[in-house]
């Protein structure tokens, strides 16, 4: 067997067409154990080897034998030392290419891929319409258009696509998914599921998407759609009188408003339910959220719907740990427009637009006072990186996000109470490790 290629050769799509690995979970791989060490282009962009792709192909195959990723790496990485790499055992060569065969799911997604940003629509619509033809609609909607979607917000965030051409297949599948919706037959079952997304929570796909499937499965559903307020949410539900009431997030900066959702309706009595792409990247996230966990995809979602208003479990109660973190997140909240306005006046002579400077208070403010709410500031490092990636992809440097951390970590001191000068360290620490 010859050694795998390291020579950092091939890109994003390409390993997620050979691995079909998704592009968040070898983010979360790559942040969270270092592997695989992708090089960077001079563009920035992230290329891979041979053995790279081969890395992970071994340890998805790990996972399918019930090995956690951890777990997984460990076992890589202590084989490794011990002078029994299992990768060596890899042909180095790449196999024959392969082109997809026409009509399958794969090759239908990349086909709509490519028309929705060419801005296609005729061709775009065509070939969902082949693909409903050929396979189950659930299994349209999350290998085409949910996957596709993944795969446009990785290009996005490499900037290897434009934010129009994003929005453009964004307004497409949130089309087709309405159309699909309205098209539901009447409900069969008795149970209502209410179903939204909560203050400055703006994705509309992942509900909708859930909206779909649940009617297919018979229930009655009521769909608030994206950044509902919390004001009356508690007169809605009253109204209403959900079996369920599901909510939506999928950025660490709208927790904090969930959570407010969530406690704000426990005197209810109302089974509440969450989900979202956040608590699939931080798990440790579940345990503090009071309220039933629906999974980490669509099926699981769908069957956990099902065991809630058919079992009626017990709703989890907020701890009293929890609501010390939120005694916290409020003191933040009362503070926050004076921290703010004490930090815009000191990045003032920095160039810093105030478009840009009033877009990073108001989101990173959300995100810290989320991390707060949950008692966890580590919490705040992923979306640290994703503003590091970003700002490299996009070639600007990544010195204006210490700037900005520094100086909410002086603003927190100058500010704030005592309380938060955990914060103030913690800010100080990671700004200090920006190089």
């Amino acid at each position: 067997m010859n050694p795998l290629d390291t020579t950092p050769t091939f890109n994003l799509k390409v390993v997620l067409k050979e691995t079909g690995i998704r592009p968040d979970t070898l983010r979360a791989w790559e942040r969270r154990y270092g592997l695989p060490k992708p090089h960077r282009s001079p563009g920035g962009h992230r290329l891979y080897s041979q053995r790279d792709i081969e890395m992970i192909k071994w340890l998805m195959a790990r996972q399918e034998e019930g090995l956690s990723i951890a777990r997984a790496v460990d076992l890589l990485r202590a084989q490794i030392a011990q002078g029994n790499d299992p990768l060596e055992q890899v042909e180095a060569a790449l196999p024959p290419r392969t082109f997809t065969t026409l009509g399958t799911l794969e090759s239908i997604r990349q086909d709509w891929i490519e028309a929705a940003l060419a801005f296609d629509e005729k061709r775009a619509e065509a070939l969902l319409n082949q693909a409903f033809a050929l396979y189950p609609l659930e299994t349209v909607v999350t290998e085409i258009l949910q996957y596709a979607m993944i795969q446009l917000g990785e290009e996005w965030y490499q900037n290897d696509i434009s934010v129009q051409q994003e929005h453009f297949a964004s307004s497409l599948v949130q089309r087709r998914l309405n159309t699909l919706i309205a098209a539901c037959p009447p409900p069969t079952r008795s149970e209502v599921i209410l179903i939204g997304n909560p203050p400055h929570e703006q994705h509309l796909l992942p509900i909708l998407m859930l909206n779909l499937f649940l009617r297919r499965r018979g229930f009655a559903v009521v769909d608030l759609g994206a950044n509902v307020p919390v004001v009356k949410f508690d007169e809605t539900v009253l109204r209403i009188k959900p079996h369920l009431v599901i909510l939506s997030v999928q950025r660490l900066n709208t927790v904090a408003f969930m959570l407010e959702v969530i406690l704000s309706l426990h005197p209810l009595k109302v089974q509440l339910a969450y989900g979202g792409r956040i608590f699939n990247l931080l798990p440790n996230l579940i345990e503090l959220i009071p309220a039933h966990f629906l999974g980490k995809n669509l099926q699981e979602a769908v069957h956990n719907v099902e065991q809630i208003v058919s079992q009626h479990p017990p709703l989890p109660a907020p701890s009293q740990q929890l609501m010390t973190y939120r005694q916290t997140a409020e003191l933040f909240r009362r503070r926050r427009s004076q921290i703010e306005a004490w930090l815009t006046k000191e990045l003032s002579g920095l160039p810093f637009s105030q478009e840009y400077l009033s877009t990073a208070l108001e989101d990173f403010g959300d995100v810290v006072h989320s991390a707060l709410a949950v008692g966890n500031l580590d919490a705040i490092q992923p979306e640290l990186e994703w503003l590091q990636g970003l700002l490299h992809q996009h070639r600007l440097s990544t010195g204006n996000l210490r700037y900005f951390l520094l100086g909410y970590s002086q603003a927190l001191q100058a500010i704030a109470s005592a309380e938060l000068l955990p914060l103030a360290e913690w800010l100080q620490t990671s700004a200090e490790g920006i190089s």
